[in-house]
């Protein structure tokens, strides 16, 4: 386990505001908002979480203080009155978000309107009556922990308490003594581009109130992205198709293709034939975890006229005299023998 001060670049009589501070900074420069390419920073941004949520706990601070270890491995536990004033972390909040297949390619900022567990007002997010004094639980005797067993040194956080070490005597009437309440807000959120359906986008901070005053947990956007009707997409390459008449096929042409940005002279070179697939380098979609964009893939269609007059008709058949004979199988040969 790594060692959580060392994580946050303090020292070990480090103040809370201390540690505060020191999250907020390493957060801002390891966000995966800003480093959404980076794969390292997004592992530094889990570890710089991870300390956090531990040492801003005073309760879980001195447990790691002790014996280096909480049980869970990323629960912060919580005791006493101490943790009343900041008790766990909340849930994160997963909404989803659909998206025009356009806003994917270039991004967009949108206000999405959540419902989220907030800090109850009526009692100061106490889950007690105001003016009523808690008690202390009788599960953990206050520590707001439970020892696993006499011979190891990991414990949990009290299930009857949820780590508090009181017992709310008299409830909120606002929140029914769970210090938190429900409460809709809008929430601004930058999709950057590449995003895809079933993609996740991490907001840190923006999700449900912990109880008791823990910090929120974070609100993790999932995108389903609408289908186009000329591109389909595959990761970031995009694949379309592109028809072509007999004369363009059989001589050759550069024909305009329509991509997402920008038109682009593709080359038939002759003798084209349909279902022959061209690549367009850097023309799909932006790469959502790295720099550049995907490919687009172009597969070309001759299209068959119909209706002919005789006199194209005729056209036809002198060209057919003229083109080399093309074998159509060992019962087209046996016929003409």
């Amino acid at each position: 386990m790594r060692d959580y001060y060392a994580v946050l670049g303090i020292s070990v009589d480090t103040t809370q505001a201390q540690i505060r501070r020191a999250y907020q900074r390493l957060a801002r420069r390891y966000s995966p908002d800003v480093n959404l390419w980076d794969r390292e920073a997004q592992a530094l941004f889990e570890e710089i979480s991870e300390a956090y949520r531990v040492l801003s706990d005073p309760s879980a601070r001195t447990l790691y203080d002790r014996h280096g270890a909480v049980a869970g491995g990323t629960a912060p536990v919580g005791a006493g009155e101490e943790s009343r004033r900041g008790g766990r972390r909340g849930e994160d909040l997963h909404v989803p978000v659909a998206l025009a297949f356009q806003h994917a390619v270039t991004g967009i900022t949108v206000d999405l309107s959540v419902e989220r567990l907030s800090d109850c007002q009526a009692c100061g997010a106490t889950g007690a009556r105001p003016g009523a004094v808690p008690v202390r639980c009788g599960h953990c005797g206050g520590a707001g922990l439970v020892w696993l067993g006499e011979t190891t040194a990991r414990a949990e956080r009290c299930p009857a308490c949820d780590g508090s070490g009181e017992r709310v005597a008299e409830p909120c009437p606002a929140c029914r003594g769970r210090g938190v309440s429900r409460t809709r807000t809008v929430a601004r959120v930058v999709i950057p581009p590449g995003m895809d359906t079933g993609a996740q986008l991490r907001i840190p901070g923006e999700g449900h109130s912990g109880p008791f005053g823990g910090p929120r947990g974070d609100l993790i956007v999932i995108t389903r992205v609408h289908d186009d009707p000329v591109f389909t997409r595959k990761g970031d390459n995009l694949y379309c198709e592109l028809p072509l008449t007999i004369v363009e096929a059989v001589l050759g042409a550069r024909i305009p293709v329509h991509t997402l940005h920008g038109d682009v002279d593709l080359v038939i070179p002759p003798g084209s034939q349909s279902g022959q697939v061209f690549r367009i380098r850097s023309r799909g979609m932006p790469r959502l975890a790295a720099e550049g964009r995907g490919d687009l893939y172009v597969t070309v269609r001759v299209e068959i006229p119909r209706g002919l007059d005789a006199r194209t008709q005729e056209l036809f058949r002198e060209i057919g005299r003229l083109l080399p004979e093309v074998p159509h199988g060992e019962s087209r040969s046996a016929v003409r023998t």
